[in-house]
C-alpha cells in the first residue's frame, strides 16, 4: 500500500533528508521517475536522498552510461529546474492531498481508493454483511495475494512450506479447499444445504450460486466466507500457537 498512499500526496521541502529525489513526489505534481522516465532507467542509485543530490554541484547522479541525444537534454532540463532550489534546516514533511487541512486520514484514503475501482466498489464482496475485516481477507484471496506459505515463499520466506495439517505445499488453493479438512467442512455444507461445493474462490463468486435467489444467495456467501475465515484462523492458531489438528476431521 504504500505506493497508493504516496500517490495522494506530495513532500514538502525541506532539508532534503527523508524526500527521495527519483521516487517521491517533490518537484512537479508527480515523481521525477515518471516526468523523466528514461534517466531513470539509466540511472545508478535509484533510491537516492535529495539532500544527497543536492550536496555537491554538479549535482551527485550517477548513470550507468553517457547521456547523449533526448537523454541529454532531458538532463540539462532537470539541471535547470533544480539548481536553484535551496535546501532548509528543517525537516521534510508530507502534505495529504485529499484533506483540505493536509493530514492524512484513513477515511479520505479509502474512498478515494475504492472511488478510483482499485478495490472495485461494485464487488459482491462489499455488499455482504460481514465485519470489514473478513470482507478486506476475502478480497486478498481473491486477488491471490494472501499470505499462505507459497505466497511467503516468494517474498524470500525461508521457512516449511508444507501445510499445517498434511505434507503437501499450502497454496489458497489447497488450504482453503483442497486439504481433507477443507474438504470435510465443505462436504458437510454440501449435505446439509443441499448446495454443491464451491471449486475455488473465484468460482465461489462467479458460478456456484447460480439459479439461487439473490437474498439466499447473499446468505450462503457469508456463512461460506465465515467457513474460509474459521480456516485461516485455525491455520494460524496451529502455525503460531501450536495448537493441534482435531482427529475428528
Amino acid at each position: 500500500m504504500k505506493p497508493e498512499f504516496l500517490r495522494w500526496g506530495k513532500f514538502k521541502l525541506g532539508n532534503g533528508s527523508l524526500i527521495r529525489f527519483w521516487e517521491d513526489t517533490w518537484l512537479g505534481n508527480e515523481p521525477l521517475k515518471n516526468q523523466y522516465p528514461a534517466l531513470y532507467n539509466i540511472v545508478r542509485k535509484k533510491s537516492v536522498l535529495v539532500s544527497s543530490v543536492l550536496s555537491s554541484i554538479p549535482l551527485n547522479v550517477f548513470f550507468r552510461r553517457s547521456l547523449v541525444a533526448n537523454n541529454l537534454l532531458s538532463w540539462h532540463q532537470l539541471v535547470a529546474r533544480v539548481m536553484d532550489i535551496q535546501l532548509q534546516d528543517q525537516s521534510d514533511s508530507f502534505v495529504w492531498s485529499l484533506q483540505q487541512n493536509g493530514l492524512f486520514s484513513v477515511r479520505s484514503m479509502y474512498r478515494a481508493i475504492t472511488i478510483t475501482n482499485i478495490i472495485p466498489h461494485n464487488h459482491i464482496i462489499w455488499k455482504l454483511k460481514l465485519p470489514l475485516k473478513i470482507k478486506i481477507f476475502m478480497w486478498y484471496l481473491i486477488k491471490g495475494v494472501t499470505l499462505t506459505k507459497d505466497n511467503l515463499a516468494r517474498r524470500r520466506w525461508k521457512g516449511s512450506l508444507n501445510c499445517c495439517c498434511c505434507s503437501l505445499i499450502e497454496t489458497i488453493q489447497h488450504l482453503f479447499f483442497d486439504c481433507q479438512n477443507a474438504k470435510f467442512l465443505w462436504r458437510l455444507i454440501s449435505v446439509v444445504f443441499n448446495l454443491p461445493m464451491p471449486l475455488n474462490v473465484n468460482h465461489m463468486f462467479t458460478h456456484w450460486l447460480n439459479g439461487l435467489r439473490k437474498l439466499r444467495k447473499h446468505q450462503a456467501l457469508v456463512g461460506a466466507c465465515a467457513i474460509l475465515w474459521a480456516i485461516w484462523l485455525t491455520r494460524n492458531d496451529i502455525t503460531f500457537n501450536c495448537a493441534q489438528v482435531s482427529s475428528s476431521l
